[in-house]
């Protein structure tokens, strides 16, 4: 009887360490997925951190971009109102350049600038011409005043004659 309890020990004893193997196997299988989600969610909490440095950069970058169109918009603004200060004071003094007048098209205001000793006038002339196109209206003051180290033609803007 004694080998019977001694054969069941040492199977017992057998069985134990198996289990005890198979558990550790279990076990450090275990410990090293908890290391490896350990060094995941380290990754993770400094992509968060980043992500908060890149977000607060972000507002700081935004913030200075709406204080620079808060300032672009100011000075539209600004030179809208010049602009206008600008229409009012426009002279109202027009010379001809037609005797003949042309139909259609809308007046461009052209201002004309005698730059030397040669030109019949000194300062500037301002003209409201009739035509289709601000490069049509241009090219009849140029045929006027062909000579281009004596005169300075500007651009043409369209006119607008105040209701009255």
């Amino acid at each position: 009887m004694t080998v019977v309890w001694v054969l069941g020990a040492v199977t017992s004893l057998g069985i134990g360490l198996l289990g005890e193997r198979i558990l550790g196997i279990r076990a450090r299988r275990q410990s090293e997925k908890l290391a490896a989600l350990k060094e995941r969610i380290g990754v993770y909490a400094n992509y968060a951190k980043l992500a908060a440095v890149r977000r607060v950069e972000t507002e700081e970058t935004l913030a200075g971009l709406r204080g620079e169109m808060a300032q672009a918009e100011g000075e539209i603004l600004s030179m809208q109102s010049a602009m206008a200060d600008d229409d009012a004071l426009a002279p109202m003094e027009f010379h001809c350049v037609d005797r003949v007048a042309r139909s259609g098209g809308p007046l461009w205001y052209i201002a004309v600038e005698a730059l030397d000793a040669t030109a019949p006038w000194t300062g500037v002339r301002t003209y409201a011409v009739a035509a289709d196109s601000a490069e049509e209206a241009r090219k009849r003051i140029v045929e006027r005043h062909p000579s281009p180290t004596a005169f300075a033609i500007s651009p043409a803007a369209p006119l607008s004659l105040p209701e009255r």
